[in-house]
């Protein structure tokens, strides 16, 4: 009898410490990243009102979301007596010469006849766009069509993480970098090599003053 008692408290501790186990159920919270989406932007303008403006619009959003080369095509009538070839190259080459001076030096451009056509900048480049993590809508309600019935099918933060994914400067930076430049490593290294071979004193060097007298050159 005393065995079986035994063998019986035995027992029913097992299965209490299996009760204690690891349990796990799907998570209301959403723990996906941001994902990253390939596009095309293409946009155009009549000639005229590709202002200073426009083309710092234009450079801010590529430097944001370019991908690649900065497509320009400007189009034109062959057979119009006010803006003929020379004067669309030289439009185009100043709209170039523009985004140069933003930053954008990653373009390309070509002139383009097109019968009964207005002078007209085409814009076109491949983006990186960040979206919401994959499966995450807005919260019922919000304005995603979802009704409170099928707040069963939300995941909790996926509003939030959509609206900071729209925030998201440079989109790009979120894939990582594949490593640093080659120069780096040799650049830290003179620097470490510099400092072991001279003293403290050599590298701080002397403070020196500089009078207003030797600003204006009086």
């Amino acid at each position: 009898m005393k065995k079986y008692t035994g063998f019986m408290m035995m027992f029913a501790a097992i299965a209490l410490l299996s009760a204690c186990g690891r349990q796990s159920t799907p998570s209301m919270m959403n723990t996906s990243l941001p994902q990253l989406s390939n596009e095309t932007r293409m946009e155009q303008i009549p000639v005229e009102k590709a202002s200073q403006g426009y083309l710092a619009r234009v450079a801010d959003n590529y430097s944001r979301y370019g991908a690649d080369t900065l497509q320009l095509s400007l189009v034109y009538d062959p057979a119009s007596k006010t803006y003929d070839a020379m004067k669309a190259f030289n439009d185009l080459g100043s709209i170039k010469s523009k985004l140069a001076i933003m930053g954008i030096r990653n373009v390309k451009g070509d002139v383009v006849k097109q019968e009964g056509a207005e002078p007209t900048l085409m814009v076109s480049y491949d983006a990186v766009m960040a979206q919401a993590p994959a499966g995450c809508r807005n919260m019922p309600g919000f304005n995603d069509g979802l009704t409170t019935g099928q707040i069963g099918d939300y995941k909790f933060g996926c509003s939030v993480d959509t609206m900071l994914a729209k925030q998201i400067y440079r989109p790009a930076d979120l894939a990582g970098s594949e490593g640093h430049d080659a120069g780096d490593g040799r650049k830290a290294t003179n620097t470490v090599e510099y400092y072991r071979q001279v003293t403290s004193d050599e590298a701080e060097g002397e403070l020196k003053r500089m009078d207003r007298s030797d600003i204006s050159g009086q």
